[in-house]
């Protein structure tokens, strides 16, 4: 049975995925403001939301750009209604190009670029589609994943970007997805800072070549303190600090967690008990989950369908558990619908339009 608006939290079903409207509007404002004192623009990373639901309740929100990791995402961001998107990403192949191009037509797009070839097969269809695609040098600043490297390799495609019929280039992304999650402080603080200085240096030499480079955009949830205050950054794009999970939590502890997964108690022993949801309900790529509520209650393991966790008292069955996963963006792609709570009542059931994709 479908949840319906109104309904008590605790009469759901489990495994149900919840998303606590309080905490994420708290999470939401207080990004927005650190955003706003420091004159940076804020772009929502959509991988972690997957849900078209939610990104138009941000929009009611004051959120107007949003960020995509890929083109099933973009589209779906399109079809609520988004108007300003951007794919982290390199578009490859024809039938993504296609697409791209297309929805191109219909909003401000943007994708990334580290390779020639790859521009020109994108400016070719930008042109069949009739539309702009705006494209943006992706720099590598130490994740060494996608970019080209640093300095020149930047200005040559930044030239090689202007100079292609349907493409409009943007500006530069330096992403630092290596740091988010690195414990101390002060080392994810000096890394950050270390990448930051490579890709103004790469601004600099870009515009020094005539090719004005208006957005820098980049950082995460886990550097955005940082990359937001660093002099010529323009843009943060963050994802996870809406929603967050146990993981990050203990990086950005400012950050309350607005995502779990109702469960329910259906075996228990004189020192544990078992959780109706397992590994098809909740990830645990990045560590074990949290039980919501109850940190003397320890999750031992997780299976395909079970949950095993430790206490010394376990709780009845049938009782209830909120658990909190352990990486929020793996665990809305594990779910088709997302319900939203406030004061313990359903406010709103949204489809997740976008989990379970990969193109």
């Amino acid at each position: 049975m479908s949840p319906t608006v109104g309904a008590r939290l605790n009469s759901l079903d489990s495994p149900q995925l919840v998303l606590d409207l309080d905490t994420l509007d708290a999470n939401l404002t207080l990004m927005q403001s650190a955003c706003r004192e420091r004159g940076v623009d804020l772009r929502v990373h959509f991988k972690s939301l997957k849900c078209g639901g939610l990104a138009k309740y941000l929009t009611e929100k004051g959120v107007t750009a949003f960020l995509a990791a890929k083109t099933n995402e973009a589209e779906v961001l399109a079809d609520a209604g988004i108007a300003d998107i951007m794919i982290a990403n390199q578009v490859v192949g024809p039938i993504k190009l296609r697409r791209v191009a297309e929805l191109a037509r219909r909003v401000r797009l943007a994708v990334c670029a580290d390779a020639a070839d790859n521009v020109t097969a994108l400016s070719e269809a930008a042109r069949a589609a009739g539309a702009t695609v705006g494209v943006f040098v992706e720099v590598d600043i130490g994740m060494n994943r996608c970019g080209v490297e640093p300095g020149e390799p930047a200005v040559a495609l930044a030239r090689h970007i202007a100079a292609a019929p349907g493409l409009e280039f943007r500006g530069l992304q330096g992403y630092d997805g290596h740091l988010q999650m690195l414990p101390d402080a002060v080392d994810r603080r000096r890394k950050c800072m270390y990448g930051l200085a490579a890709l103004m240096m790469t601004r600099k030499r870009v515009e020094d070549g005539g090719f004005p480079a208006r957005i820098v955009t980049g950082g995460g949830t886990g550097t955005g303190e940082f990359f937001m205050s660093f002099p010529g950054v323009t843009e943060l794009q963050p994802g996870s600090f809406l929603l967050m999970d146990a993981a990050y939590h203990q990086i950005r502890p400012e950050f309350g967690c607005a995502l779990s997964i109702l469960t329910t108690v259906m075996s228990r022993r004189s020192r544990w008990y078992v959780l109706d949801a397992g590994s098809k309900a909740i990830s645990k790529d990045f560590g074990m989950p949290a039980i919501k509520d109850h940190p003397e209650e320890t999750v031992q393991r997780v299976a395909e369908e079970h949950t095993i966790v430790d206490c010394n008292r376990p709780p009845h069955v049938g009782s209830r558990r909120e658990v909190y996963p352990a990486h929020c963006c793996a665990t809305m792609n594990l779910h088709r619908q997302c319900v939203a709570v406030r004061g313990g009542k359903v406010e709103a059931v949204w489809p997740i339009e976008a989990s379970g994709r990969y193109d």
